[in-house]
């Protein structure tokens, strides 16, 4: 394998055998997100269809228990075969599953198993497809590589965030839920290709053996023993649910706004649709010209410790003022925030582990802990929200998590787990 020279992490520019890299994988997260996007609006009208927050927590807690079924037989998956061979599977796994989805598309008024069996399928779906992307994004590319190379990535996937949700808009009334899943089926295939891509560019240019035609091997569960053994990991995990429990709680009042305003499923699609488009337009520009220069002059942690005081910020506002409108703006906000800089902050310091941890642990924290997360988060929400909290009392609340995510930053990179960066 041939060694290419390290360039300065300052330096604005991609080396020339970069590129190819970087295109192909701005196209991959274009084609992962776009799949999601053109399908997330539907998954939320029928959320709240189904009652809101008063069923939510119900719901993530049967997506919570099927990640934890899910992952010995991921593992094994990760075991038994190469990245170069798992990863397909894994794409054509979800693309199958959408064409059939698209025969027994939900309707307007869905029974409770049909709405609960789709939500818990696209709660599978969209942490998985994002979740392997990622990890072959952190063993394709080294330390120095993530901090300038991840954002320019995460551009594709935004564009493809942005343009899912406007397909969704304007194409529901004419094509169905059915033809919005056949869409999220196709998308999904075209990733497979891009797998094969990537990996031959790593054989060429590549700065680490990262052996994609081997298999990984190990335990079917050493992702989450690694998890709760490894410092590092276990500090990654737990910014993670924090920040989870702030979006899952923003998402769940929401879904009640939506439930109250909009009686008919594709006006719901729409309303949806409408805050994804917004959040993923603001992301763009944030990635466009925040995230590169904060990963390179800042760091990951520190990059992390700013957006938590932002959140704070955002919450704090929401809690002074109280209403729906703030409501929509604050988790417009943060996801915007969130995913166009904290997701790339983290999953550049995912560089430094095993190859074993970074396809297994990594995988377990953005899947079943995640899915903890929001479990927990939901039952929390319905428990104030019983006691008679008021929405400015929960997002109090938030700026609390916000505040201890931010201290938890300040040394995430210096935790034992992690390897010193790669030159």
């Amino acid at each position: 394998m041939s060694q290419n020279p390290n360039p300065d992490p300052t330096t604005p520019r991609l080396a020339g055998h970069e590129w190819p890299a970087v295109l192909l994988s701005a196209a991959f997260f274009f084609l992962v997100l776009g799949a999601y996007y053109v399908i997330r609006p539907v998954r939320e009208q029928m959320g709240a269809a189904a009652g809101g927050s008063a069923v939510l927590p119900w719901i993530w807690l049967t997506v919570f228990v099927v990640m934890l079924a899910a992952t010995p037989l991921y593992g094994a998956l990760v075991a038994k075969l190469s990245p170069r061979r798992f990863i397909p599977i894994v794409y054509a796994f979800f693309s199958v599953g959408m064409f059939l989805w698209a025969v027994y598309a939900p309707s307007d008024q869905p029974g409770a198993w049909l709405a609960t069996a789709f939500y818990v399928w696209v709660g599978v779906f969209n942490l998985y497809v994002v979740a392997v992307f990622w990890s072959l994004m952190a063993d394709l590319f080294v330390d120095e590589q993530a901090k300038r190379l991840f954002g320019p990535i995460a551009i594709g996937g935004t564009i493809g965030a942005m343009l899912g949700p406007l397909f969704a808009y304007k194409m529901v009334a004419i094509i169905g839920i059915p033809g919005l899943l056949i869409t999220s089926g196709v998308m999904l295939l075209g990733c497979m290709p891009l797998t094969l891509a990537l990996v031959n560019w790593s054989k060429q240019h590549g700065k680490r053996d990262a052996g994609h035609d081997n298999p990984i091997g190990g335990n079917l569960l050493a992702g989450a023993k690694a998890t709760f053994s490894n410092q590092f990991l276990t500090r990654m995990a737990l910014l993670l649910v924090l920040s989870d429990m702030i979006s899952t709680v923003l998402y769940s009042l929401t879904s009640d706004v939506a439930r109250h305003s909009y009686p008919d499923a594709n006006a719901r699609t729409q309303f949806f649709a409408s805050i994804d488009w917004a959040s993923n337009g603001i992301q763009l520009v944030v990635q466009a010209l925040l995230t590169r220069w904060m990963l390179m002059r800042l760091g990951s942690h520190v990059t992390l410790v700013v957006v938590a005081l932002f959140n704070a910020v955002i919450l704090a506002v929401l809690a002074f003022f109280g209403n729906s409108f703030w409501l929509v703006f604050a988790i417009i906000s943060s996801r915007a925030f969130g995913y166009g800089i904290v997701q790339p902050a983290r999953d550049a310091l995912y560089t430094r582990v095993d190859r074993e941890e970074r396809y297994k642990a990594k995988s377990f924290i953005d899947t079943a802990v995640w899915r903890g997360g929001d479990t927990v988060a939901s039952f929390g929400l319905r428990g104030v929200q019983l006691l008679g909290a008021t929405l400015g009392q929960i997002a109090l609340i938030g700026v609390g998590f916000a505040l201890v995510s931010a201290y938890l930053s300040r040394n995430v990179h210096q935790l034992r787990g992690l390897k010193p960066p790669q030159s």
